[in-house]
């Protein structure tokens, strides 16, 4: 906690500078990540491992915990690239906002594991229970709310969501009493099984497609840059490419990034993301479709919108079309 505060810290005072002071190099680039867990690991591999590099652009990441502070940076300009959550630029963008989706990593959630107190051993038992997320509006809320009604109870009525904070934090209630389930990433839920934790349901298990691994830019910038955009995405594809194919180099970056020296957690995180990861990571209709389904919830503009609009795909159709991707695998 103590890394990603220090981290959020730098990335407040660094995010709200204006683009125009690091753009003297051309090639010079600011991405944010949303989470120091291992679904959002690629981006980190495919900068250490100097793919990025090779694609002509420098680029600095930064680590930005809330979802607001990344969609302001991102509205204001100063961080033109981020991966976060599709399902949250959609909302932002019907909110007023010019966000755009480019690339989805992997189509299963983030936080991919229900967990509960060992009280609860069937999904139907959280009804009248107390569930935790990290803040409303946020990619736990967004999992919890669709995957309770999928699995038929009501987030409004039959449970009671509490706003806890980060995975740490949910635990620790957890583990307390303070609340019964929460969800978890693969690498937290292997973590958590150790201090007794109930693991009660897995997400994919539903089928659904979920935009919450994304690659989000807006209208402005990629008017602007199309070229910076469309390396970015060249780097990032090679990268998918790179971590699914080198193991030991990945885990060892990793680490770096998760400031962890258990290598099995990382390991675990590792596996499951490289599975999942995309080859050829185009924007699912499904999944947006799916995200503006709950978005309307809130919002009845959601109804009144074209999937199309909230994405564009044509980077990864132009990789696709010159069989530059097919080609990486073939090496």
């Amino acid at each position: 906690m103590a890394f990603q505060s220090v981290l959020l810290m730098a990335v407040t005072i660094l995010l709200f500078a204006p683009v125009s002071r690091l753009s003297a190099q051309v090639n010079k680039l600011r991405v944010g990540y949303s989470s120091v867990s291992a679904g959002q690991s690629v981006l980190w591999v495919t900068k250490e491992a100097g793919i990025f590099q090779k694609n002509g652009l420098d680029v600095e990441l930064l680590f930005v915990q809330s979802a607001s502070l990344m969609a302001q940076a991102l509205a204001g300009q100063s961080l033109p690239i981020a991966i976060m959550s599709g399902a949250t630029a959609i909302e932002g963008d019907l909110k007023g906002g010019d966000f755009l989706v480019l690339l989805m990593l992997k189509k299963t959630p983030a936080l991919t594991y229900i967990v509960s107190s060992k009280s609860i051993a069937k999904p139907e038992q959280l009804k009248g229970k107390k569930l935790g997320i990290s803040r409303f509006g946020s990619v736990s809320d967004f999992l919890v709310r669709m995957a309770l009604r999928e699995l038929k109870i009501d987030a409004n009525k039959d449970v009671s969501l509490l706003q806890i904070g980060g995975t740490p934090l949910r635990t620790a209630a957890l583990q307390a009493g303070t609340i019964d389930a929460t969800v978890l990433t693969v690498e937290e839920k292997f973590s958590a099984e150790k201090f007794g934790i109930n693991v009660l349901f897995d997400l994919r298990q539903l089928g659904l497609e979920f935009l919450t691994n994304d690659v989000v830019t807006t209208r402005e910038f990629l008017k602007r840059d199309e070229g910076t955009v469309r390396r970015f995405i060249k780097g990032l594809v090679e990268g998918i490419h790179y971590y699914k194919t080198r193991k030991k180099e990945s885990i060892d970056i990793m680490a770096r990034y998760m400031r962890s020296t258990d290598r099995k957690v990382i390991e675990v995180g590792y596996d499951f993301n490289a599975e999942e990861y995309g080859r050829k990571p185009y924007v699912s209709t499904t999944a947006v479709q799916l995200a503006l389904d709950e978005i309307s919830r809130r919002n009845p503009k959601a109804k009144e919108t074209r999937v199309d609009q909230f994405f564009d795909s044509r980077f990864i159709k132009e990789l696709d079309a010159t069989g530059h991707i097919d080609n990486l695998y073939k090496q």
